[in-house]
């Protein structure tokens, strides 16, 4: 596990790229990419991320859903780890 301080907004592209599809990726996963719209991720998706950032990331995810939910871009992800 990650110290969430130390986690840099690469990495944490990284963590979100390693979840969505290849296609999607292969497209880079970059803070001002939109969520659903650049890179195709649905709920399902999201919480997959939401999954790979509570483990690797450490943070309480589960308690910042709404905002997850909320998130529009990869930047909107990288707040919620950087606030979390």
């Amino acid at each position: 596990m990650m110290d969430k301080g130390l986690v840099s907004d690469d990495e944490i592209c990284r963590l979100i790229a390693s979840v969505i599809s290849k296609a999607a990726a292969k497209k880079g996963v970059t803070p001002e990419k939109s969520l659903r719209g650049d890179l195709g991720i649905d709920s399902l998706g999201l919480m997959s991320i939401v999954f790979v950032l509570e483990e690797k990331a450490g943070i309480d995810a589960f308690s910042q859903v709404e905002r997850f939910v909320g998130a529009e871009f990869v930047s909107d992800i990288i707040k919620i780890v950087r606030q979390s």
